[in-house]
């Protein structure tokens, strides 16, 4: 095969497109996710001053674009003040954190007193960073 063959030029132009591909990536910048969710926490009550064991603590956020082994967390936030029953819109937002831009997985989880956590699979939601 010669220099000038048509599956070496391919393979040259395969090539050449990858590089170029890499240098022009998005570079990550920081951002802050809002996460806005609800619990219901007639199934698993909050963490009280006489409720310490079956009981949510704190709720953490997660990204998990790469898979639930591999997340990454964003923060959390304590339980709100006097949650009882069905509460909706319970609001947090991160600290600022390098994202890339493109599609985002990220979830809520409830943690116990004992370091426990709920399911990572039962609220996610994907995001687009910009």
């Amino acid at each position: 095969m010669n220099a000038h063959s048509p599956l070496h030029r391919f393979s040259f132009l395969v090539l050449a497109s990858l590089v170029l591909a890499t240098v022009v990536s998005p570079k990550p910048s920081k951002h802050k996710i809002q996460f806005t969710f609800s619990y219901d926490f007639r199934i698993t009550p909050a963490c009280t001053s006489t409720v310490k064991d079956l009981c949510v603590q704190q709720f953490n956020f997660y990204e998990i674009s790469r898979g639930i082994s591999e997340r990454v967390k964003l923060g959390s936030m304590p339980v709100p003040t006097d949650a009882t029953g069905f509460v909706k819109g319970i609001t947090a937002t991160t600290k600022p954190f390098l994202f890339t831009s493109g599609k985002h997985r990220v979830a809520v989880s409830a943690q116990m007193p004992d370091g426990s956590e709920s399911d990572l699979n039962r609220c996610t939601k994907i995001i687009k960073i910009h």
